[in-house]
């Protein structure tokens, strides 16, 4: 984390970076399956469905086995968390839209821009975020906004 910006510091304009990640099988997997047990209260396998087995997604019109579109908005949590500290944590607020699927292989970029600071009375800072992830190519697979009020030092 060494290479992140203060929050303070950011100004409009700013970018951020997220984890850079290959959407991988296991990855699907383990989140499906990890929901699935979470709600059950017992480790569950999820079954065949879009996310898991490609003769099924391709059954659906996909052309290979593609992402749940919770684990990009994870990422993208998990960038606002690594640049916002307990700030995001205790104030964040993060909206997304899935453009397009994750397919299984593809690299995936978590990015973020600055678009408005805003000081407020109490001396805490308002910063209004444009957040997406993107392909290896730069083709936006999911959009978002961000919101965080940093508090004062």
């Amino acid at each position: 984390m060494n290479d992140l910006v203060a929050a303070p510091d950011l100004a409009v304009g700013s970018e951020i970076k997220g984890p850079v990640r290959e959407m991988t099988i296991e990855r699907i997997e383990w989140y499906d399956s990890a929901m699935l047990s979470s709600a059950s209260g017992e480790l569950r396998r999820v079954g065949s469905n879009i996310h898991t087995d490609e003769e099924y997604a391709k059954s659906q019109g996909l052309s290979a086995i593609i992402a749940d579109g919770m684990i990009s908005t994870n990422w993208l949590s998990t960038m606002m968390v690594r640049q916002f500290r307990m700030d995001y944590v205790e104030s964040g607020e993060l909206r997304t839209k899935f453009i397009k699927p994750i397919y299984l292989g593809q690299t995936v970029h978590v990015l973020g821009r600055v678009l408005s600071v805003d000081r407020l009375d109490n001396g805490d800072t308002e910063y209004k975020l444009d957040v997406w992830c993107e392909d290896e190519e730069g083709v936006k697979l999911t959009d978002g906004d961000a919101k965080v009020v940093a508090k004062q030092s």
